[in-house]
């Protein structure tokens, strides 16, 4: 029976993902540093395996997966990587909720509650034509 791995080990998956990454995109510890804002010490410390810090992994995301859905999937592989979160079901997450998910961080409290209303009506019409279409 296999044991659930411990933090060190998922800790150098994060690091392994991270020197893997440098290497190929022949990166020093510097220009990466440069790249996420996450200083070169703390990324030297990552490859041997020392613990990230959640904001340090939304650095690194923002750095290597720019904006958007891109940076977002990358914020949680890395996540994973280092411990906080186990892994997601495999969906696919299509291109109009991808996008709806960009546009999101655009709206205020007030918009994303009309979009929700929106969301209720546009379901409540489909149950409607379902139930109207069944004899």
């Amino acid at each position: 029976m296999r044991h659930p791995e411990s933090t060190m080990e998922k800790q150098g998956k994060l690091g392994q993902w991270l020197k893997e990454k440098c290497e190929k995109e022949h990166l020093s510890l510097r220009q990466v540093a440069i790249k996420t804002g996450v200083s070169h010490q703390t990324i030297a410390g990552l490859i041997d395996g020392k613990k990230a810090l959640p904001t340090t992994i939304k650095r690194l995301a923002h750095g290597f997966g720019g904006n958007g859905k891109r940076r977002l999937a990358l914020e949680d592989k890395l996540l994973v990587l280092a411990g906080y979160r186990t892994e997601r079901p495999r969906e696919k997450l299509s291109e109009p909720l991808a996008q709806l998910i960009d546009k999101e961080k655009q709206l205020n409290e007030t918009q994303l509650k009309m979009m929700g209303h929106f969301a209720d009506f546009l379901i409540e019409i489909e149950e409607k034509i379902k139930h109207e279409a069944t004899p």
